[in-house]
């Protein structure tokens, strides 16, 4: 009778740890809403957003790796924050869509604006890539894709201008 009881308890227990990591992990791995993301882009200053990281993934025009970088400034981070509010969805066919991803930029906005739009993560990821339909910016965990040609520009030029220094 006490084995049995022992064992309702501890598989009780077990349930509700389960259950509450459950509800802990389950938030956060839901990615943000599309117009929630384009709302907090376009409402933001550049004080707004703490940083801006870009990850090339394609070699330099040398051919060598290139380096990641980030932004933090004002005046670094608004020419970026200003191509981020001209990205516009796009329809794409799934069936040929065929990008090469270039760079991964993960944009860390403000906890206060975060909050503000109801944002799971203060970060948000694009994947900028050339396509048949031009520039785009694949968001991440997400089916969205934006014409990008603007912020794929700009990142083209943050990337050659730090692999110059090199």
């Amino acid at each position: 009778m006490v084995k049995e009881r022992t064992y309702v308890l501890l598989v009780l227990a077990t349930a509700l740890v389960v259950g509450l990591i459950w509800l802990l992990t389950s938030r956060a791995a839901t990615p943000d809403a599309y117009p929630d993301v384009a709302g907090a882009l376009s409402q933001a200053r550049p004080a707004d957003v703490e940083s801006i990281t870009c990850y090339p993934l394609l070699p330099d025009r040398r051919g060598r790796p290139a380096r990641p970088f980030q932004l933090r400034t004002a005046a670094t981070v608004a020419p970026l924050l200003r191509a981020l509010r001209q990205m516009r969805p796009v329809i794409v066919d799934k069936q040929t869509f065929n990008p090469l991803i270039e760079t991964t930029v993960m944009v860390r906005l403000r906890p206060e604006l975060a909050a503000a739009w109801h944002l799971h993560s203060r970060d948000i990821i694009w994947r900028l890539a050339l396509a048949a339909e031009g520039d785009v910016a694949l968001r991440a965990f997400s089916q969205v894709v934006c014409q990008s040609p603007a912020l794929n520009r700009q990142v083209r030029q943050l990337r050659d201008s730090v692999d110059a220094a090199k």
